[in-house]
């Protein structure tokens, strides 16, 4: 397979429009249900430099923005952060939260459906703003972290892990490069990259520095990434994503076999005795509120 830093397609292996509208509180977040368990093990070795980074420890008061199932939330609360707010847009994704808050027995947290956006946060509430990937999908950014801000007591901390560009992250663009690269046109290509929205540090310091920040930092962390036990079962979550289903459920079947032996062909080349690895980068993004 071709080093995916090489580029492909739009030039960096991901199609402009990859989802268009996400339907967080619908589909998209029913499917991120069904992956809990698979997707909390695929990002587990975010969590703790993450929380290291947004200070949070005994007595801290935790924002948790896009938290999904919530395992960034009931983490911080395991630390004894105290209280913790999990935010996110899916009612299913946080119904999954709070049984899963229950069944670990972690208390102290509170999961509350909203749009981070637009969310009335109290002023001067929280001592950290975390988010692990969930603060790049806004329409608004500015309104986003200006309510991040507000939402901080002066001197608060925000640290957010985003990923860096798709050609630096083969455990998501691979899939999606080659089915794209197989069809060309199934999608238009005249919106932003929503995975990828924040890769560039500059416009994320630019962004934060606007919306009431400073201390502005972008460390890199790039790993191999565990994105499961073998070719069969990364295949398969890859193929039941909402995206790729919407993509080749439009294309002839013989065509469709095609792209997916290509995209299991490649899987097999990281594939060995401990499973699946793929490469990642991400920032690990911190500021504090002024």
């Amino acid at each position: 397979m071709r080093d995916m830093d090489a580029g492909a397609g739009s030039d960096s292996g991901w199609p402009e429009d990859p989802v268009g509208d996400l339907d967080w509180d619908g589909e998209h977040g029913a499917f991120w249900v069904r992956e809990q368990e698979h997707q909390d093990a695929v990002l587990q070795p975010f969590v703790a430099p993450l929380l290291d980074a947004g200070a949070v420890g005994s007595g801290t008061a935790v924002l948790d923005v896009g938290c999904g199932c919530g395992a960034t939330t009931r983490a911080a609360a395991m630390r004894g952060a105290a209280p913790v707010v999990g935010l996110d847009l899916s009612s299913a994704m946080l119904a999954r939260a709070r049984e899963l808050a229950v069944a670990q027995g972690v208390e102290g947290v509170d999961f509350v459906q909203g749009d981070a956006q637009e969310h009335p946060f109290a002023p001067a509430t929280f001592d950290a703003v975390i988010s692990r990937f969930g603060v790049m999908f806004f329409d608004d950014p500015p309104a986003a972290f200006r309510g991040f801000a507000r939402a901080l007591r002066p001197g608060g901390i925000l640290a957010f892990v985003c990923w860096q560009s798709a050609r630096r992250n083969p455990h998501i663009s691979l899939p999606m490069r080659a089915i794209v690269t197989a069809f060309p046109d199934a999608l238009p290509r005249d919106t932003p990259q929503p995975p990828f929205s924040m890769a560039e540090p500059d416009e994320v310091r630019d962004l934060l520095a606007g919306a009431g920040f400073g201390d502005v930092e972008c460390a890199p962390i790039e790993q191999r990434l565990r994105v499961g036990d073998d070719v069969d079962q990364v295949l398969a979550h890859y193929l039941a994503g909402p995206m790729a289903r919407r993509l080749l459920e439009r294309q002839p079947a013989e065509e469709v076999e095609e792209v997916t032996a290509r995209i299991r062909a490649q899987l097999a080349e990281h594939a060995g005795a401990d499973g699946v690895h793929l490469g990642s980068a991400a920032w690990l993004v911190t500021a504090r509120a002024r």
